[in-house]
């Protein structure tokens, strides 16, 4: 299959599919050529290919995805200690996104207690 059908297949761009293969994780020398120039990709590449989206939306940066997808054989305990380290870093940010919330809803309730709608921005809230 040429490039712009694996696209539709996958849910890609084709310009973000040779991203993924500038970057290493779709290895350009293991996809042949055609006679033409076109690539010409098999259903073991449209695995992987949806293993790569899979990775990306779990969060997961493109060297981890790489490493993980390398030819060297990966354990299922690898992909697994890449999602807790997602789930750990994730956990900060949510921890973080409540700090924020908090204070912009505090923030939001002293201005509307102590500011007359008038007034302007430098005067208010303080």
């Amino acid at each position: 299959m040429k490039i712009g059908e694996v696209a539709k297949i996958v849910g890609l761009s084709t310009s973000a599919m040779r991203f993924y293969e500038r970057h290493g994780l779709l290895g350009s020398s293991r996809v042949p050529r055609a006679e033409n120039g076109y690539r010409v990709y098999s259903s073991r590449d449209i695995e992987e290919i949806l293993l790569i989206v899979k990775f990306k939306e779990l969060g997961l940066e493109l060297e981890e995805i790489k490493s993980l997808l390398s030819e060297e054989s990966k354990s299922c305990n690898d992909l697994v200690s890449s999602l807790q380290a997602q789930i750990v870093k994730y956990r900060k940010m949510e921890d973080l996104i409540k700090n924020r919330i908090r204070l912009l809803v505090s923030a939001e309730a002293q201005c509307k207690l102590k500011c007359n709608p008038d007034n302007s921005v430098k005067n208010c809230c303080k």
